[in-house]
């Protein structure tokens, strides 16, 4: 883990230097209505890119700063660095054993509210992108318990392919 630690400032500066400042308001009124459309199958193709994020956010810590790790834990706690430093989420942890990753407080409830089904399939998509990219594995990533359904958090289980 001293790798992942030592390597927290290249982390700050690749946020700060490879972000685009997108107004948190723009994103949850785009959401909002990209997600009305998910009947149509835009909700896959918005994970699909948002896997694609994750993948080349993981390329850009590896190949531009020199961030990199072979390790599940290692690859979840730069993702809690990443998930919590981007404000769309309040709050991200993780259950190694249990497979799981713990999201409150997500951009994408605020803009849907209540529903029937999980919401956040975006940040599947970001996760399994950065995790199997990063570990140079291919992993699974399915919510299973979302806020939108009246949960107090959304739950992410994830398994290695």
């Amino acid at each position: 883990m001293a790798n992942i630690k030592d390597n927290i400032k290249a982390i700050a500066e690749a946020i700060t230097r490879e972000s685009v400042l997108i107004h948190r308001d723009a994103l949850i009124e785009g959401y909002r209505d990209v997600h009305r459309l998910s009947k149509f199958g835009v909700d896959r193709v918005l994970k699909k890119a948002a896997e694609y994020g994750g993948k080349k956010g993981a390329i850009t810590l590896t190949d531009r700063y020199g961030v990199s790790t072979d390790r599940l834990d290692e690859a979840l706690e730069l993702l809690t660095i990443i998930a919590e430093s981007s404000r769309i989420i309040q709050l991200f942890d993780f259950n190694i054993e249990k497979g799981e990753i713990y999201v409150e407080g997500s951009i994408l409830v605020e803009a849907i509210g209540s529903s029937t089904k999980p919401v956040c399939g975006p940040m599947e998509g970001f996760f399994r992108g950065f995790l199997s990219q990063m570990l140079d594995r291919e992993f699974s990533v399915k919510e299973v318990m979302c806020q939108a359904q009246g949960y107090n958090r959304c739950v992410f289980r994830v398994k290695k392919k």
